[in-house]
């Protein structure tokens, strides 16, 4: 009997280890806890990395005894085998779980192209190209965030059969060394990577395949070092081995540790130790091998597959039952026992067919089938009126003038997704009107921040005729701050400077506090506060003026979809929790303004919260004004164009 990713099925005739469904019971215990109760178990996502040992190890104990006449066959046949097991129970609860976000979702563009992405097995890139953050809290509003360990897992089953093949040879080499060297190599090389890109570039190591190969390629060493060379536990405490290690596993699901890869690289060691005791069945334990545990282990797949958008589900519907997490984990837990029965089992059932092309075909046109009702239940919701929070919630960017084309990734740069382009400065470049008598251009850099203000720009040009340069470089800021520099930035403002004229104006944006309750300010904004004073005075030399834009307000709700269109103190936040924050930076760049002459700072602040209110709402009658917590729509950026033109203004004089 095969043991596979999440599931147990019939397939091959290896050895069944009970205790593996244990194991996976625990781990996704852990999981679904760190995802609906994360205060209690802040390292419950850790049970993804058991999943995916326990994945390399029962997919290479799979493997090991079979054979085939060729690779060919031997690819056609394992690639089934993982369309059969997978697919059924995905193609089922991304095609449900969509068509209920229709109907409570008003923004559910990222959950279905996650979703989608899922279907391919690629979900992992899809959130990764949308700087999906897992542990932000709004990636909890997008219903397939969850889907991202499957994409790995099935980018790894994509690669692992040619390593497997070439390596070990299944038509005639037993011996299962080779595999173990190639394997650890590759998963040494892998777990640096990992380690090095975790500061750098967390994102990135934390979503894509080749830097977990290193907890899959565990698994799979340590099924081929089993097959090569069967263990025997010995000792009078072989009875505790297995409860002392699910005890050190459980901990580490609660026990916060400094550094974030320190607790996937422990977790990864302790559930290879259980895999390697609990090879032998007299150390094995009732704690992983009882009835409850392996049933659990049996739908794990589908309990995993569900949870997720019922919690998601909860927070879209806040006044629904569904709020309440534990209701949406019986839901869930509901969902997954039909899928597993009804599901997932009739598929196992069958026997895998000699593969042919039609399976492959039948396949990918379920998935399309999919996705195009899917597309054409959105279009059709479109059609019919917006409900209030849809209606109260204003475009995030308008499309670029003249070109028409999207402002991002047209406008955006991060040069990981969104690349500097040779035409980039070009689309997003405007010259003032010269039928409304303007020469003057404002050349706009900064992080998402500046990125932000597209609304007030757009405004001042259809009204004044201000022309403008608009490229957002989400978390750089300008002037730069990174030691190694962030090349697109430089090479954007050399354009610029070749660009400007004098009379024309640099403005300057940024994000000045940090995301956290409470809120502080960022440490480098005094650094930065020095470089822009030294700018200042280059600015000056070339008559170019230099506009500062000050922080909007910053509020605590994890994503806007929480907020009620007709409740502008929901989301409020008081405006005396700002103040002293606010102040400190108004008093930094009001004294660059004040030493240089050709400098002004906005006061966006007290004008989208006035000194009468009592609290800053991110609502202004019956309408959003942000589209996340600290970021403006369109509309909220426009309530800035005419403050923007009265600083002009004062600068001309």
């Amino acid at each position: 009997m095969q043991l596979q990713n999440f599931g147990r099925q019939n397939i091959e005739p290896v050895g069944y280890r009970p205790d593996i469904d244990g194991l996976r019971a625990l781990a996704v215990v852990a999981v679904i806890a760190g995802h609906a109760f994360e205060g209690w178990f802040p390292r419950g996502y850790l049970g993804v990395d058991v999943f995916f040992v326990i994945s390399g190890f029962v997919i290479t104990l799979s493997l090991l005894s079979g054979r085939s006449p060729s690779f060919g066959a031997f690819f056609a046949a394992f690639s089934l085998r993982r369309i059969k097991r997978l697919l059924p129970a995905m193609v089922v609860c991304v095609g449900l779980t969509c068509a209920v976000l229709l109907v409570i979702d008003p923004d559910p563009k990222a959950s279905f192209s996650a979703g989608a992405a899922a279907l391919f097995g690629v979900s992992n890139f899809a959130l990764y190209s949308q700087e999906l953050d897992y542990f932000s809290a709004s990636i909890r509003y997008n219903s397939f965030t969850h889907t991202w360990s499957l994409g790995v897992e099935e980018q790894f089953y994509l690669l692992f059969p040619f390593i497997f093949w070439f390596v070990f040879k299944p038509k005639g080499n037993r011996d299962a060394r080779a595999l173990i060297y190639v394997i650890g190599l590759l998963s040494l090389l892998s777990l640096i990577g990992f380690v090095l890109l975790q500061a750098r570039a967390p994102m990135a190591a934390y979503y894509m395949m080749p830097l977990r190969f290193w907890e899959l390629g565990i698994g799979v060493a340590s099924a081929a070092f089993l097959h090569h060379r069967p263990i025997k536990v010995k000792g009078a405490w072989q009875s505790l081995y297995v409860p002392a290690l699910i005890a050190a596993i459980v901990m580490s699901f609660v026990v916060p540790f400094g550094e974030k890869a320190v607790g996937h690289i422990l977790i990864v060691i302790l559930t290879t130790g259980l895999l390697f005791v609990g090879a032998d069945e007299e150390a094995r334990t009732g704690l992983l091998t009882n009835r409850s545990a392996r049933y659990l282990g049996n739908i794990s797949y589908s309990l995993y597959l569900w949870h997720w958008p019922f919690l998601a589900f909860g927070l879209l519907a806040p006044y629904s039952i569904l709020s309440n997490p534990g209701v949406s984990i019986a839901g869930g837990f509901c969902a997954a026992v039909l899928s597993y029965h009804f599901v997932e089992q009739p598929f196992q059932r069958r026997a895998t067919p000699r593969p042919r092309l039609w399976h492959f075909a039948s396949a990918l046109m379920t998935v399309l089938s999919v996705i195009i009702l899917v597309a054409a239940g959105n279009t059709y919701r479109k059609s019919l009126e917006p409900s209030q929070l849809e209606a109260a919630m204003p475009t995030e960017a308008l499309p670029l003038p003249e070109s028409g084309l999207p402002f991002d990734p047209t406008c955006v740069v991060d040069n990981q997704s969104r690349l500097l382009q040779q035409d980039t400065f070009e689309h997003c470049t405007f010259a003032p009107l010269a039928e409304r008598g303007r020469t003057e251009t404002l050349w706009v850099m900064g992080d998402s921040h500046a990125g932000h203000l597209q609304g007030a720009l757009l405004k001042l040009r259809d009204d004044h005729g201000f022309g403008f340069h608009l490229v957002e470089t989400p978390g750089e800021i300008f002037p730069v701050m990174d030691p190694e520099g962030f090349p697109p930035r430089e090479a954007l403002f050399e354009e610029v400077r070749r660009s400007w004229r004098a009379g024309d104006t640099v403005v300057l944006a940024r994000l000045y506090f940090n995301r956290t309750d409470p809120l502080s300010i960022k440490n480098d904004f005094r650094e930065w506060a020095e470089q822009v004073g030294r700018l200042a005075m280059d600015l000056e030399r070339q008559e170019i003026s230099l506009i500062l834009v000050g922080p909007s307000p910053m509020f605590l709700f994890e994503d806007i979809r929480a907020c009620a269109p007709r409740d502008e103190l929901g989301c409020a936040i008081d405006r005396d929790t700002l103040l002293p924050l606010i102040d400190a930076v108004h008093q930094d760049l009001a004294a660059i303004a004040q030493t240089h002459n050709n400098t002004e700072f906005v006061n966006a602040f007290e004008k989208l919260c006035p000194p009468g209110e009592a609290v800053c709402s991110p609502l202004r009658d019956g309408r959003f004004l942000y589209r996340d917590r600290d970021h403006l729509n369109t509309q909220g950026a426009a309530q800035l164009s005419e403050l923007f033109y009265t600083v002009l203004q004062e600068l001309a004089l």
